[in-house]
């Protein structure tokens, strides 16, 4: 039997066997490959038919931020947390744990003491307590603090969707946060405030960020300091229609080509920003030329009220332009040119009156009750002719119909005072108008107006009284300017005495009574320039600001003083 089994009929039967388990095993192969194949192609199958829903961002940034970075396959997605603020102050000591610094080092010797004497081993006690954690500053892991992060600040910390300040420093912000940012900073409808300080802008996502910036309806702060950018166009963020008020651009490395491109932005003979009262250009490389073009935006605008270009590189030719700019000027052709054209539309017998106080005045009296009175005039004449019982009765009719016009009249008036309040301030008084709009015999035309007052418009410095001298045309200078920030620079004497001249006008027209066009400079700093602290000239420009200085206060007298005082008037 062993020899049948080992000769050539034992090795057909094996080989008969490895081939059945050979077609088994194809057979499940084939089904296997079969199956991934039929599961694969139902899978592209749904991946090709379904393709991934745009994604709408809800108003809370962290979650918006995270999803967006998530779908664009971002590795490392910086976290959002929230600002870290300085630690109050500590809490006032106890009183009743307060003891002096003697009764605790006698205390501490007596412990001592007593701790000698036992003679069994016992647990070491410690002497002193531990130190408490520092309370003026707070620390973190080294690693943690490198670490780049968005960092938020809420209104409310339990609601996520009033996010009101963003803060990134120090980590590249490219295209593709730009991207994911272009689609949360819009939907967070409390946004005040952005501040990017050295995050690497280039001239494509400085672009980009102004027409997000112009989408933030609420966007009144921004700071890109430490930005430098190829192109300097920072002048994107305070075009006519931008709603920034407050922009600082320090250390971006901005020449003069920059300042032109802002000075221009500032104002034209044409255009102007009506929005921006703060402009900090602290620390950049602007020169005599920049800053001319500076004090030239500075012409036709009449919003700026704080301006710094301290720390750069102005000499005497642009303060005595800024000196020029403050006092009064002569106007170009082109501004000549478009000042005819404004006086044209505007009427040339309404350019020395405002424009609030006449549109009061034809409130007072509308055109429907100018011609209402003729109407009534005519009725009186018509029946004086009559007889004379019907013109006592007409006379009657007129009186009475006087006294109601009186009556009408004076709630329009008393409208007309609230809507010239409200256009002065610049707020809606909608509650106001539906009081003084529901009184009885008042028009359907006056309760259109007190509800919906008129925002007063900007005068245009164009029609301002203008003076000839010498076939120029003068007009007062800009006196809406009220803190002018230009120390550290290379100003000599030349450029101070323009400057004090520049303040000695304000002055004066202050003086007259003249405020239609501002209060003038109330601050200057001219500090650390070319010339000596102990100057003439610097020492009577700080006198003159420091009255002027809000924040001034005068030395109260002594009893010396008031007693000398009293003798001299005695």
């Amino acid at each position: 039997m062993s020899g049948r089994g080992s000769g050539p009929g034992g090795g057909l039967l094996t080989a008969a066997k490895k081939v059945k388990m050979g077609k088994k095993l194809e057979r499940v192969m084939k089904g296997d490959r079969s199956a991934t194949s039929a599961t694969s192609h139902d899978t592209s199958d749904v991946d090709g038919t379904k393709s991934p829903e745009p994604y709408s961002c809800t108003g809370d940034f962290e979650a918006d931020y995270t999803e967006l970075c998530n779908r664009a396959g971002l590795m490392e997605i910086p976290k959002v947390v929230p600002r870290p603020h300085r630690p109050g102050p500590p809490p006032p000591p106890d009183p009743k744990c307060a003891t002096p610094m003697s009764q605790r080092e006698s205390c501490k010797s007596a412990r001592s003491t007593r701790m000698e004497k036992v003679e069994e081993p016992t647990s070491p006690v410690p002497s002193e307590q531990e130190e408490p954690p520092p309370t003026t500053y707070t620390t973190s892991d080294k690693f943690d603090y490198f670490r780049p992060k968005v960092q938020v600040e809420l209104e409310k910390p339990e609601d996520k969707k009033s996010m009101t300040e963003v803060y990134i420093r120090g980590w590249k912000v490219d295209q593709k946060y730009i991207d994911i940012f272009k689609q949360c900073f819009p939907a967070a409808d409390k946004l005040h405030t952005i501040d990017f300080w050295n995050v690497g802008l280039t001239d494509n996502t400085l672009a980009q960020f102004a027409a997000v910036a112009s989408q933030c309806l609420n966007l009144r702060t921004v700071k890109l300091d430490g930005n430098p950018v190829p192109g300097e166009g920072f002048h994107q963020l305070i075009g006519e229609d931008s709603m920034i008020v407050s922009m600082s651009l320090r250390s971006c490395k901005i020449t003069d080509k920059g300042a032109e491109l802002i000075g221009k932005a500032l104002s034209t003979a044409k255009t102007r920003n009506q929005s921006l009262c703060a402009l900090n250009l602290n620390s950049n490389l602007i020169t005599d030329a920049g800053a001319c073009h500076i004090a030239n935006g500075l012409r036709m605008n009449r919003t700026l009220l704080v301006l710094s270009i301290a720390n750069n590189a102005i000499g005497d030719d642009a303060a005595k332009k800024f000196g020029e700019v403050l006092s009064r000027f002569s106007l170009t052709h082109e501004e000549v040119v478009e000042r005819r054209k404004v006086l044209s539309e505007k009427g040339a017998p309404d350019i020395r009156r405002s424009p609030i106080s006449r549109r009061a005045e034809s409130r007072d009296r509308p055109g429907s009750q100018s011609s209402r009175s003729q109407l009534d005039k005519s009725m009186a004449k018509s029946g004086r002719a009559s007889s004379k019982a019907k013109k006592d009765k007409k006379e009657d009719d007129k009186k009475g119909k006087g006294k109601d016009d009186k009556w009408k009249k004076e709630p329009q008036r008393g409208a007309s005072k609230v809507v010239s309040l409200a256009e002065t301030l610049g707020k809606a008084t909608k509650g106001k108008g539906r009081q003084s709009g529901g009184k009885k015999g008042q028009g359907a035309g006056s309760i259109t107006e007190a509800e919906t007052p008129d925002i007063p418009e900007i005068i245009n410095p164009l029609l301002e009284e203008a003076e000839r001298v010498d076939g120029e045309l003068l007009i007062p200078g800009n006196r809406a300017l009220i803190n002018l920030n230009i120390s550290r620079n290379r100003i000599g004497e030349a450029g101070l005495k323009a400057l004090l001249k520049g303040i000695q006008y304000q002055i004066t027209l202050t003086t007259l009574g003249s405020r239609s066009g501002g209060t003038g400079l109330m601050r200057l700093s001219v500090q650390k320039n070319n010339f000596s602290p102990s100057h003439e000239l610097y020492l009577k420009v700080q006198e003159l600001m420091m009255t002027r200085d809000p924040l001034y206060k005068p030395p109260s007298k002594t009893p010396d003083d008031e007693s000398t005082s009293q003798a001299t008037g005695s």
